[in-house]
């Protein structure tokens, strides 16, 4: 015959035991992850321009799967350990806009396979070239004592000045300005281009600095006529930005035409002082 007190140590046990089991169920082991450090991305501008660029994020995959997109400087977890195939994609704001994270697609990935250990860092310095069939049609950085590329429209109460010293950004710079009784500037490239349509990434980068807001536009011509198209209005700043701006829309809008990227502002509050805005390291890239 089992006495009680054996009873009471059977149940009791056996309440330990799948108390023990449900809470292996519940909360299992977590894994250790692995982590990859990635403070910048170099971007390798051989061939087309400088290397000027604001290139924020890091779009990282592992084994083709997206890990994340992460800001940078960055410490990506990853939830393995052993070789691991990493893809490292560079990454801005489009527009300037934080919310608008966009891969920055005209240059290579960083793919390398790595050996991940648990709670240990690697870090990776990736250092991109533009991918073989890119497309940079204007480049200008004012560095060079030949014509610019930028003019004066015959709107404009002022022309392109070139600047250099503590105006510029590095050795030269474009200096749009609007001085006192002066109301209308507009300028805009030399040259006329034919861009990819069909959703092509077509993006207008530069380095700028201003005083006041101005305005981004794309003049567009084809046998039917000519249209001016508003992209952006980019507001003032003290200090230099470089900003990325997606043309594509435009470019798909028009068949068979030829654009000119535009630069304008105006002088509307009666004020006096001078208005001024600085350009460099104007890119127009697509594929």
């Amino acid at each position: 015959m089992i006495s009680r007190s054996t009873t009471f140590l059977v149940v009791f046990f056996g309440i330990l035991m799948v108390s023990s089991f449900s809470c292996d169920l519940i909360n299992p082991e977590e894994p250790v992850p692995s982590f990859i450090c990635i403070d910048t991305i170099v971007m390798n501008s051989a061939g087309h321009g400088n290397d000027v660029h604001d290139i924020v994020d890091a779009w990282v995959f592992d084994n083709e799967q997206l890990v994340g997109v992460y800001e940078l400087p960055a410490v990506v977890p990853i939830l393995k350990n052993g070789e691991s195939n990493i893809r490292i994609r560079p990454g801005v704001k489009l527009n300037g806009q934080a919310s608008s994270r966009w891969p920055y697609e005209f240059l290579e990935d960083f793919v390398q396979t790595v050996e991940l250990f648990e709670d240990s860092t690697i870090c990776i310095s990736p250092n991109l070239p533009y991918k073989e069939n890119a497309q940079t049609p204007w480049i200008e950085d004012f560095e060079t004592s030949t014509q610019q590329s930028l003019t004066a429209t015959s709107v404009s109460q002022n022309s392109v000045e070139i600047v250099s010293g503590a105006e510029a950004f590095d050795t030269k710079s474009a200096k749009l300005s609007l001085l006192s009784g002066q109301s209308i500037f507009e300028c805009q490239s030399n040259q006329a281009f034919s861009l990819p349509d069909a959703g092509a990434a077509v993006i207008l980068e530069f380095s700028y600095r201003c005083t006041r807001p101005f305005v981004v536009s794309v003049l567009s011509s084809n046998p039917g006529g000519s249209v001016q198209t508003p992209v952006i209005q980019i507001n003032e700043s003290e200090e230099w930005n470089h900003i990325y701006i997606s043309l594509t829309d435009i470019a798909s809008g028009f068949f068979s035409a030829q654009h000119k990227p535009v630069f304008g502002f105006l002088r509307n509050d009666g004020s006096e002082e001078e208005i001024t805005v600085y350009l460099d390291n104007i890119k127009l890239s697509h594929f």
